[in-house]
């Protein structure tokens, strides 16, 4: 099994969506226009028709914010939801919505206060805790995204991208052996040596980068992906 290395937010622009709710409110669709609409033939009472059974403003705004999210434009739907705070503040705060909205248009303390609260609230959610140490890695608070992910871990002890996101936060401090025994944990020692390759080439290192490769290649497991990587980067060092 091999994870995708890129560090490419989950959220990316797709199609052009047309930005007419930003502009003239959540609730800018007509409600009730009864005079638009032949009366129900099973009513004769207009005040049947209530004005309640409509979603209201903050809805719209929730509803919106999810398909723009979905479209790839967080810092629009961050707007969307933002407002529908602001349209009940008596409501619960939409922290779990906006953590990670947060955290892709590069507002780690913002996304870093919205997981802390979220947490709180779903303390055994895995990939919540998953999500919270991997923000707090980029952010550049290694010690608390270990803590994090361990916490996570405590709960729930073969959760794959939890002990990913762990071997990477030891990656990024220049751990490279702590990398290596939890990806060897997470994935078993060959893809384990071949993650770290190709983090190695991304980073430059390629002494270190070949060392993998080799240890990799190694296994007596068949493995067509990291004799493909190895024939790529000894033909482009071989170039050089």
């Amino acid at each position: 099994m091999r994870i995708n290395f890129s560090e490419s937010r989950r959220f990316r622009a797709g199609a052009i969506l047309s930005t007419l709710a930003l502009s003239v409110g959540c609730g800018s669709i007509s409600k009730n226009r009864e005079s638009d609409f032949l009366k129900p033939l099973a009513s004769s009472n207009p005040s049947e028709f209530k004005r309640d059974s409509l979603p209201s403003e903050r809805s719209l705004c929730i509803e919106t914010a999810k398909t723009v999210a979905g479209k790839g434009h967080a810092a629009e739907a961050i707007q969307l939801y933002d407002r529908a705070e602001q349209l009940d503040p008596t409501a619960a705060p939409l922290d779990a919505k906006l953590a990670p909205l947060y955290a892709d248009v590069g507002k780690s303390d913002a996304a870093i206060e919205r997981y802390k609260r979220s947490v709180q609230l779903s303390p055994k959610d895995c990939e919540l805790a998953n999500n919270f140490a991997w923000t707090l890695m980029e952010a550049g608070r290694f010690d608390q995204a270990i803590t994090e992910a361990n916490r996570g871990l405590q709960i729930e002890p073969n959760h794959v991208r939890l002990r990913s996101t762990l071997a990477m936060i030891h990656y990024r401090q220049g751990d490279l052996a702590g990398a290596l025994r939890h990806f060897e944990q997470a994935y078993g020692l060959t893809a384990a040596h071949h993650n770290l390759a190709i983090l190695e080439i991304d980073a430059g290192n390629h002494d270190s980068a070949k060392m993998h490769l080799q240890l990799a290649k190694q296994s007596t497991e068949p493995n067509t992906q990291t004799e493909l990587l190895a024939l790529a980067f000894d033909s482009q060092t071989s170039t050089r």
